[in-house]
This record gives C-alpha cells, structure tokens and sequence, in this order.
C-alpha cells in the first residue's frame, strides 16, 4: 500500500502536476491521520475490554466474599439472640424470687457471651490499592462502602471493654469462674438476688446485643442487595 501511494507520487512529481500533487498530499496526511485515529480507538478499545474483564473478576470475588460474611452475621445473630433470652430468663428468676435450679449455671454463662462479626474480602482491599473508580457501576461503587464504615470494630470493641474493665471484675466476686459457653455457678444465689450491679450488666448485655442485632440485620440486607446488583451487573455486561 505504502508503494502504491509513492508510486502515484512519484509520477505526479515526474509529471509536474503541482495542484494535483498538493491535493495528493493532503489526502495522505489525511489518510495517514485516519489510520492512526483508527489504530487508537482499537487500542482504547482493546484496554477498555481488558479494564472491564479486571472489574469482573473483581466483582466475582466481591460476591463470594459475602456469602462468608452471611455466615458471620448470622453466626452472630444466633448468638447474640441466644445471649439475650438467656439473660431474660435469668432476670425472670432473680425479680420473681423464683429458686435456684442448677439449669440456671447454663443461662449465667451464655448470657455474659457474644460473637462479633468479622468481614473478610480481600478482593475489596485489593480494589481500594487500585482505586474503587475502577468500579463503574454507581450503586455497586456506593454500597461496597459498606466495608470502611467502622460500625462492626466499634460495636465489638464496645463489647470487649465493656466485659473486660466493668463486668468481669463484678462477676468474679459472685461466681466460682467467669467462663463463655460453659456454666458459671452462684457463690450465693441469695446475694445474686440482690446485686443492683449483676441487673445492670445484664440489663446492659442485653442493649448491646439488640444495638449489634439492629445493625447486623441493616448490614446483612445491604450486603444482600449489593450481591443481587453485582449478580446483575455480571449478567447484563
């Protein structure tokens, strides 16, 4: 091709043609330009084709993180929920003077324990080193916000110092140990009954499981739409 358009240039130079070698020229600028646009759109093309196969494989792992972090919440739920009747059933003992029954020692200590969810995705930190713009679907790219809101960290580390610097130094004056998912046994029931300070941290036990239960819920059904909106971003594209 190249040979061609020297060939015809030639002979236009040969030929003295001035005005049609002039126009010849232009119309292989002009060509030339063409190409070259031409060449850059496939290229742009071919990157963009690879930038959204990236984002793909970026989404699908997104996707199977979160059926794991289904499996945190709802781990936590069951506990925290379980924590909470427990904890129900042993102020129901206590203000209606109800006897001890050693039934109760499972109750002491499953209404002191709970579970904090913990989210793993590696495929969204691996996002964040490349930008989440790389996302291009808007409502994705706004609910995957989900994992930097910091309410998880700070609803579990409420719990950790609320146990640790406040309860556990009041539980080990009235139990013989102070265990999660074993049992706990009284000192003295009788001075169990009449602790104001074990009815607070049951009372405050309970508030912190229905706080974590309320966002646990709200996380999980945002998660839920997120996977339905990138199960369906993968299809349409």
């Amino acid at each position: 091709m190249i040979k061609f358009f020297r060939k015809i240039r030639y002979e236009l130079m040969s030929e003295n043609k001035g005005g049609k070698y002039f126009k010849y020229a232009i119309g292989e600028i002009v060509l030339v330009v063409v190409g070259i646009l031409i060449a850059l759109q496939i290229n742009n093309w071919n990157e963009g084709k690879k930038t959204k196969k990236f984002e793909h494989e970026i989404l699908r792992d997104i996707a199977d993180a979160i059926d794991g972090n289904f499996f945190q919440i709802d781990l936590s739920l069951r506990n925290n929920q379980a924590a909470v009747a427990s904890a129900n059933i042993i102020l129901n003992a206590l203000e209606n003077n109800l006897p001890y029954h050693d039934s109760l020692d499972f109750h002491f200590s499953k209404s002191i324990s709970w579970v904090s969810a913990k989210f793993n995705n590696p495929a969204y930190e691996s996002l964040k080193s490349y930008g989440v713009n790389l996302i291009t679907n808007d409502t994705i790219r706004s609910l995957i916000s989900i994992y930097d809101n910091g309410w998880m960290e700070t609803l579990a580390e409420r719990q950790e110092n609320y146990f640790y610097n406040t309860a556990s130094p009041i539980l080990t004056k009235l139990f013989d140990k102070v265990a999660m998912r074993t049992k706990m046994k009284p000192f003295d029931y009788d001075r169990l009954k009449d602790s104001q300070e074990y009815i607070s941290i049951l009372n405050t036990s309970i508030s912190n499981r229905e706080d974590q239960t309320f966002w646990y819920k709200e996380w999980k059904e945002s998660l839920d739409f997120l996977l339905k909106t990138i199960n369906n971003e993968l299809k349409n594209n």
